[in-house]
């Protein structure tokens, strides 16, 4: 799944349309997809249901940063971890 398929997946998560938020919205999911891969998710994993799941909560956790305070839900931790367990070999 390319980059331009999850931006609108995670969109349509978040309840967006149209084209004015993209940038930030893609630099945020780009952000947090790379967290979940370097956090043992397999790139199979993040294109699942259950990782643009992960991915849009990620995304929305992040979107109101300040500056410091960057911190994830519990509810990412939690699907992190299950898409973290899937992976494993």
């Amino acid at each position: 799944m390319t980059d331009t398929e999850l931006l609108e997946k995670v969109k349509a998560g978040l309840g967006l349309s149209g084209e004015h938020t993209d940038t930030s919205i893609s630099i945020k999911m780009l952000a947090v997809k790379g967290y979940m891969i370097n956090a043992g998710v397999s790139v199979e994993q993040v294109e699942t249901d259950l990782g643009v799941a992960c991915l849009t909560v990620g995304v929305n956790d992040i979107w109101d940063l300040t500056s410091g305070e960057v911190k994830f839900s519990p509810a990412f931790d939690i699907i992190l971890w299950q898409l973290k367990v899937v992976s494993m070999p």
